[in-house]
């Protein structure tokens, strides 16, 4: 008898929940039907890459910073700044994280390996500034993360885009034709992996993907690139 009486209320609950469609609750009108229109985020900026990373670096006001130490590195190396503004091309970023990263061990802030001053040592231990490396170093490595062509989601699929860089050929003896690989994953995420080979040591995910200023596309990574298989 009891359930009857709970179902009763029950009924007459929804019954004046479908009374009130169309009327006022509190004063207040119900909130009506509206079609959904989904809107997708203009990838384009407007602008080069290296205005990109001019914007973000230094001349923010310090509100926003996150390309400071790649923009130290090319700065130190010397590279061509024009190769930024080059046409058809694939420029990956570095956020700075990818490039100096901590994390607390015994209470201690550590440099992690998967970053660029944590993998590669100096004299055994990791980098501190970029001046700790050799110039040459530094601007090849720079010049390995401008890939010829311009790769985004426009042209990339689960397989595979073995592209070349800028990277000088047998410059470095793990990878000495100079070649990125690039592809996206099959999943919900739909996640850009750079150097997501069969035997590779590691790959990287893309940060930000799918950036696209006048002259390619930007993917940026926060832990450091390299091509190295097992």
């Amino acid at each position: 008898m009891k359930k009857i009486k709970q179902a009763s209320i029950w009924l007459v609950f929804a019954g004046l929940l479908i009374s009130m469609a169309g009327c006022n609750v509190a004063g207040l009108k119900l909130q009506e039907n509206a079609d959904y229109h989904p809107y997708v985020l203009d990838p384009h900026i407007d602008k080069t890459t290296w205005q990109y990373i001019k914007d973000r670096s230094y001349n923010f006001a310090g509100k926003d910073t996150i390309f400071k130490l790649m923009r130290q590195a090319i700065e130190y190396s010397g590279i061509d700044t024009n190769l930024y503004i080059k046409t058809n091309c694939t420029f990956i970023l570095l956020h700075n994280d990818a490039i100096y990263r901590t994390t607390l061990v015994n209470k201690v802030p550590t440099i992690t390996a998967d970053c660029y001053w944590g993998k590669y040592l100096v004299n055994g231990v990791p980098g501190k500034k970029w001046s700790d490396y050799p110039k040459e170093q530094v601007k090849n490595y720079l010049l390995y993360l401008i890939v010829q062509g311009a790769y985004s989601f426009n042209n990339l699929s689960p397989g595979n885009v073995v592209a070349t860089t800028l990277e000088p050929l047998n410059y470095d003896p793990l990878n000495p034709t100079s070649v990125m690989t690039l592809r996206v994953n099959d999943d919900q995420n739909f996640t850009m992996r750079l150097n997501d080979f069969p035997n590779s040591v590691g790959y990287v995910s893309v940060r930000t993907s799918n950036i696209l200023p006048v002259n390619g596309a930007i993917q940026v990574i926060d832990r450091v690139l390299f091509y190295q298989t097992k």
